[in-house]
């Protein structure tokens, strides 16, 4: 296996972000391997939350809230994918923070913090068994009983639950094939855009399709109660 090196880190000047640290990653195969093959995006995701961590720690960075949302997002994802459950919930409740809008304010993080209840209760379980699918259920649906009862929260779930229904295996797959890879031959390299965004197709062919029912049930659920 090709080994990952990071290579040429510079301050290039980008339209929405202003001048930024631009990360070159190697990648060890192809970015469909990445997404794809546990073996493949283990290296990977070590060498990315390396840099994000260092990113995150550079006032450049954290003061574009662009970048700092990528780098989060990024950091949230990969705090899953290791089962760290302190910094999956340290993370999201900085998202969090972050939101202006009322709705997107009180729903962000509920799936993590459901997620990493149903860890807590059955440490090693996996997302695809049962033990945790029905934890993550019972607790998603606590979580979003207490959301306001307001015509902008339902707005909000119908919107959340359109979204993950549109989250399927073939559609995670398309948009590496159809989006990541032409991105990365355009510009030569895998940037943080990109490793984001591997990191994200393999967090949810990993961590959400199998709670996909789940989610798509406890949202529909809320809706109606609404």
């Amino acid at each position: 296996m090709k080994t990952i090196a990071l290579l040429t880190l510079l301050l290039v000047p980008l339209a929405s972000w202003g001048a930024l640290p631009i990360v070159r990653f190697d990648l060890p195969g192809t970015p469909l391997e990445v997404a794809t093959q546990e073996g493949i995006f283990v290296p990977f995701a070590e060498k990315v939350g390396i840099e994000v961590e260092r990113l995150l720690g550079d006032p450049a960075s954290i003061d574009d809230p662009a970048t700092l949302r990528l780098l989060l997002a990024t950091r949230v994802h990969l705090a899953h994918y290791r089962a760290d459950n302190e910094r999956a919930v340290a993370t999201a409740a900085w998202i969090r923070s972050l939101q202006t809008d009322p709705a997107a304010r009180a729903f962000a993080g509920l799936t993590t913090f459901a997620a990493v209840e149903a860890r807590r209760r059955h440490p090693g379980a996996s997302a695809e068994q049962t033990v945790f699918r029905t934890t993550f259920l019972s607790e998603f649906e606590r979580q979003l009983a207490a959301l306001p009862n307001t015509p902008a929260m339902v707005t909000f779930l119908k919107t959340q639950k359109q979204k993950i229904e549109e989250v399927t295996e073939t559609a995670l797959l398309r948009e590496v094939r159809e989006v990541i890879i032409p991105a990365i031959q355009r510009q030569g390299h895998c940037g943080l855009a990109e490793a984001d965004q591997l990191v994200r197709v393999r967090h949810r062919l990993r961590s959400i399709l199998p709670l996909r029912g789940e989610t798509i049930v406890a949202l529909e659920r809320a809706i109606a109660a609404r």
